[in-house]
């Protein structure tokens, strides 16, 4: 029964992931890594970062030390992460050549392993980084300094910004109520006249 089991949960996983094509896109860049930018801009780019850790880190208090450690923590982050995401784009390469080449589901398997280590390893520097900061600042600091990263990247209209407003002539969503209980807009179709019949 236990092999079976494991025979649906491989077959579950694999599928799917011969299923995709995954060879229709170029390589992945890195997102930070713009190619169309020069190498001023980039610096620039880096440069409006970092100041905008200083800012914040100010902002929360912080003494000249814990500056200091969380700015080694965050060059060493860096450096773990792109190590590791250099090698989870590899294993994905791996992985898609062994589709391509028609591999065994046992080397599949193993590759898709593969991928899934690279992707745990990115996930453990991420908990990592997060629990080493926290420790450095202590909880009440810790919470200040997302709040506000999280505040800049909403100014800036990345993720955790508000909805976007719904499209005219939809009905509300559940929970979004009409002012005065009018009910909503019945939907416009739009009117075709009947097919004419030729003889």
């Amino acid at each position: 029964m236990k092999k079976q089991i494991m025979i649906l949960a491989i077959l579950a996983l694999a599928i799917p992931a011969l299923a995709q094509d995954t060879n229709g896109f170029g390589p992945r860049r890195e997102k930070k890594n713009h190619p169309e930018w020069g190498e001023k801009k980039r610096v620039e780019h880096q440069q409006r970062r970092l100041q905008l850790m200083h800012r914040e880190l100010k902002k929360i208090g912080v003494t000249k030390e814990e500056k200091a450690q969380i700015i080694q923590l965050q060059k060493m982050h860096k450096e773990k992460m792109v190590a590791n995401s250099q090698h989870i784009a590899l294993t994905r390469e791996k992985l898609s050549k062994l589709q391509d080449e028609g591999a065994p589901l046992e080397v599949l398997e193993a590759a898709i392993q593969g991928v899934s280590a690279a992707q745990t390893e990115q996930l453990r520097i991420l908990v990592v980084n997060r629990i080493e900061m926290e420790r450095i600042l202590g909880k009440e600091k810790y919470t200040k300094f997302m709040q506000n990263a999280r505040t800049q990247f909403q100014k800036h209209g990345r993720r955790g910004g508000p909805p976007l407003p719904p499209r005219p002539g939809l009905p509300p969503i559940p929970g979004q109520e009409r002012p005065h209980g009018e009910p909503p807009d019945p939907p416009h179709l739009p009117e075709t006249p009947p097919p004419s019949v030729e003889n």
